[in-house]
C-alpha cells in the first residue's frame, strides 16, 4: 500500500526465510567473506560477536536455492546446490503454499491484485499517523475524496488501537488475520488491514 515500485524478492512470496548461517564457510557472498576476515582480523572483532551480525545482512539469505517442493534439495536440482538449501523447505515450499489458501503466496497475489486495481493505491498522497509509537505502523492514503487506512502492528506485542471515525464503516480490502479472530480496536501481533472509504 506504500509508494513506489515494489519488489518480490524471489522466495519472499512463499515465506522463504533467512538460513540458519552456523559458520563463515558456508557464505558464498564475497562482500560477506570479506567482511567476516577484514573484520576479526584487522579490527580484532571477535568471530563470536562479528558472526551473527554477518550472517544476519548477508546478500546469501537472499540466495539460497528456490524452494519448490519438500523433496531432496527442495526440487531445486538433482545435483549440489552451489550454497545450501534452507533446511525449512519440508515445511516452506511453492508446492505446500499452492495447495493452501491462506498462504503467504495466496496473501501476495491478493496484494498484487489490489495494486494493480487500484488509482488510489499507486498515486495516493501518504500521510503518517502516530509517527512516534513503535509497534504500530499507521498511514492513510488519498486521492481526491477516496481514503485509505493501512493498520499494520510490526511487533510481537498486542495493541489497542483506535480506529479513526471516518474509516469505522469503510470496506476491509485486506487482512492478514482470520475474520473471526480481529477484534476492532485491538490488534494481535503482526495483524495488518487496509480500510477503504
Amino acid at each position: 500500500m506504500m509508494q513506489g515500485t515494489p519488489y518480490i524478492y524471489q522466495g519472499e512470496e512463499l515465506g522463504m526465510g533467512n538460513y540458519p548461517f552456523t559458520d563463515p564457510s558456508q557464505f558464498r557472498d564475497l562482500e560477506s567473506i570479506n567482511a567476516y576476515e577484514e573484520l576479526t582480523e584487522k579490527l580484532h572483532i571477535s568471530p563470536e560477536e562479528l558472526f551473527p551480525m554477518i550472517a544476519h545482512k548477508s546478500r546469501d539469505n537472499a540466495r539460497t536455492p528456490m524452494q519448490w517442493n519438500s523433496e531432496k534439495e527442495a526440487g531445486f536440482t538433482t545435483g549440489t546446490p552451489w550454497i545450501a538449501v534452507n533446511p525449512n523447505y519440508t515445511t516452506v515450499n511453492a508446492e505446500e503454499q499452492l495447495k493452501r489458501p491462506d498462504s503467504v503466496f495466496h496473501y501476495y497475489q491478493k496484494l498484487i491484485a489490489l495494486r494493480h486495481s487500484s488509482e488510489l493505491i499507486v498515486y495516493g498522497d501518504f500521510h503518517l499517523l502516530l509517527p512516534e509509537d513503535p509497534d504500530l505502523f499507521v498511514y492513510e492514503r488519498t486521492l481526491g475524496e477516496k481514503k485509505l487506512l493501512v493498520v499494520c502492528n510490526v511487533s510481537e506485542n498486542e495493541r489497542d488501537f483506535s480506529i479513526p471515525e471516518e474509516f469505522k464503516t469503510g470496506k476491509l480490502l485486506i487482512h492478514n488475520v482470520e475474520e473471526e479472530d480481529a477484534k476492532r480496536g485491538h490488534l494481535l501481533p503482526y495483524e495488518a488491514f487496509v480500510l477503504e472509504i
